[in-house]
């Protein structure tokens, strides 16, 4: 935990040079100017106090100093400062010390929550140093009276709430936590709210007040939101309903551009993921959109969260970036250019537009945000503060639609109006899909010369994934090496003479008109969601066109046909253990006959497809880029 996130201060982290220079006398040596005093510096109109731990409790000259920012302030009040914050560390020392000769230092690190992340263990005492200092100026400007009785008891009940609520945030950083407290987090504050839970006596406060300058084994404020307690009994007056306080923030609730980070000097996130980009865009074969939507998205990160070294982030910030998220727009149109993220975010609370679904902000914006982490851990030595984090999405993120199947009726009557509609994509589109389980975008690439006689009387087309398209070679968007393996082609394509058709064209794109497109994959999805409107099919999120491959899974699954070789002839990676990665990672004779062979579903009637003229349909076009009206 980075404690000084939660103190009002702001501790300047752009300090100038001489910040550096602890003691007056070695500053005069070396700027050979007037000195602002014993431990205080200056930061062009702000003044700074810093003081380094003593060698006996992991300090000395070549430690980093601890500075606090005393603001822009007369010379002589922080001076007065100065002595007094030097006063309060001085005590500081002294106990950490005399804890240390105890053997009790393990309790005062738990005060601090132990170490924050990608730091050393041993340097609690520097952050526990910081925080009783920056809560000890707070102090000293607005000094605090002794608690009331009632306040005492309120302090107790804050001190119970706050054990709970570090665990819980350690949970949520990915840090060691209490299983048994983060868990029941709750029900154990529940429990104790309901201890507490007594009248106040007349006369008393019903505010807590606590000085920091006070060396107590109460743990730090942390974060919890708590249920109010049920009443087991009538009662005359009304419950305590338990409030956070405005100083009650969760670390990733904070500006995360701005708080304070501990000094580092690995590269920038901004550097890296300018790297990570370049290597990603070197591997590509021309322009590629998915990078193109990484950097965007890497950008906004950068904005939102801030560019900070590398091994400074935590998974803070990452649940920080998601609370963020869950007010963005969905649909680019609603993000304005003039606007900046923030301001694009804040008016979109309430929700007026379409927000990120859980998997698009989880696997889109995150899985970007940590692949760009963990890419410079081997060249630049850090631990990825990704690793282990452990994210929490917001219930607003609506969760992924599972494919739904579309049933032999809406199969039936889809194939029918893609026919009539006299268009080649939208009649073969639709049979290969539901014929062969590939995917779209493997589909709309196919050429003549992909289909051969693989054993006699079995057809099976298979692409490069490597294609032409005017003059420049390009990689076809599948989704893994697993798709560029051979699929069977069932014999009833061959039967209407559609094999026989697709070898004529040799090394022609068998759908050439959504090949002349700017973005071939892209269109064709589209095109194929306006044909399931039009057939009057899609009654359902989950029915799409990738229904089709679904279905075909499913039903060679009914004709017994083995999962191994059902996964081969879909594409999918093989294997769920070591076994089934033995033997050809293709299909055998056996297996590819059985699939060319594969019994028609009798429910499903397929007649309107023999006879067609496939050079008919191929020169056909779409008119103005819409679905021609079905015949």
């Amino acid at each position: 935990m980075n404690v000084s996130r939660i103190v009002s201060l702001h501790v300047q982290s752009d300090v100038s040079p001489d910040a550096e220079v602890i003691s007056a006398k070695k500053r005069n040596r070396k700027l050979k100017k007037r000195s602002s005093g014993l431990y205080l510096v200056r930061s062009g109109s702000i003044y700074l106090f810093q003081i380094r731990l003593p060698k006996r409790i992991g300090g000395g000259a070549g430690s980093r100093p601890i500075r606090v920012s005393l603001g822009a302030l007369p010379h002589q009040e922080a001076r007065e400062l100065a002595d007094t914050l030097a006063a309060l560390a001085r005590t500081v020392f002294k106990e950490i010390e005399k804890r240390m000769a105890e053997d009790n230092g393990a309790d005062l690190a738990n005060i601090v929550g132990g170490a924050a992340e990608g730091d050393a263990e041993d340097d609690w005492p520097y952050e526990f140093v910081s925080l009783i200092l920056k809560a000890g100026l707070f102090d000293a400007r607005e000094p605090t009276r002794s608690p009331t009785p009632e306040e005492a008891k309120g302090l107790n009940l804050m001190r119970g709430l706050v054990r709970i609520g570090q665990q819980v945030s350690a949970k949520l950083d990915g840090r060691p936590y209490d299983e048994m407290i983060a868990d029941n987090a709750e029900m154990l504050a529940a429990s104790h709210l309901a201890k507490h839970d007594k009248p106040a006596e007349p006369g008393t406060s019903s505010h807590n007040y606590y000085s920091s300058t006070q060396l107590s084994d109460a743990p730090l404020p942390q974060t919890i939101v708590v249920a109010p307690v049920p009443n087991p009994e009538p009662r005359d007056r009304k419950p305590i309903t338990p409030r956070i306080s405005a100083s009650f923030v969760a670390d990733f609730m904070l500006d995360r551009r701005t708080v304070d980070r501990r000094p580092s000097n690995k590269p920038l996130f901004s550097d890296l993921a300018s790297n990570y980009l370049a290597v990603r865009t070197s591997s590509k074969s021309g322009k590629n959109k998915d990078i193109s939507i990484a950097e965007n998205r890497l950008n906004l990160f950068v904005e939102l969260i801030g560019d900070h070294p590398v091994d400074t982030y935590t998974a803070t910030d990452l649940q920080a970036f998601i609370e963020l998220l869950k007010h963005w727009p969905s649909n680019a149109k609603y993000r304005p250019a003039h606007l900046s993220a923030r301001e694009i975010i804040a008016s979109n609370q309430p929700p007026r537009f379409k927000t990120l679904s859980r998997k698009t902000m989880e696997e889109g914006y995150v899985t970007a945000v940590r692949a760009v982490m963990n890419s410079g851990q081997k060249a630049h030595s850090y631990n990825s503060p990704s690793i282990g984090a452990n994210l929490t999405y917001p219930d607003s993120a609506a969760a992924s639609v599972p494919t739904e199947p579309l049933g032999y009726e809406k199969t039936k009557k889809l194939l029918d109006t893609g026919v009539r509609t006299g268009l080649l994509d939208n009649a073969m589109l639709p049979l290969l899909a539901f014929m062969t389980g590939r995917r779209l975008g493997l589909l709309i690439h196919l050429k003549g010369t992909d289909f051969r006689e693989k054993y006699k009387g079995v057809w099976v087309a298979q692409t490069s994934g490597i294609v032409q398209v005017d003059g420049v070679w390009k990689r076809i968007p599948i989704k893994t090496d697993a798709s560029a393996t051979f699929f069977v082609i069932h014999n009833f394509l061959a039967e209407i003479g559609f094999v026989q058709w697709a070898q004529e064209r040799g090394d022609e794109f068998l759908f050439g008109e959504l090949m002349r497109l700017a973005d071939p994959s892209k269109s064709a999805s589209s095109y194929m969601s306006r044909l399931l409107g039009k057939a009057k099919v899609k009654e359902a999120r989950g029915e799409v066109f990738h229904s089709l491959r679904g279905g075909y899974i499913s039903e060679t699954g009914d004709q017994n046909i083995e999962k191994r070789d059902r996964m081969l002839q879909v594409g999918h990676d093989v294997g769920d253990d070591e076994h089934d990665k033995y033997g050809f990672r293709t299909l055998t004779e056996k297996k590819a006959r059985l699939l060319a062979n594969l019994p028609l579903n009798p429910e499903i009637d397929l007649s309107m497809y023999r006879g067609l003229d496939f050079d008919k349909l191929a020169a056909a076009k779409r008119a103005r880029g819409r679905t021609p009206k079905a015949k």
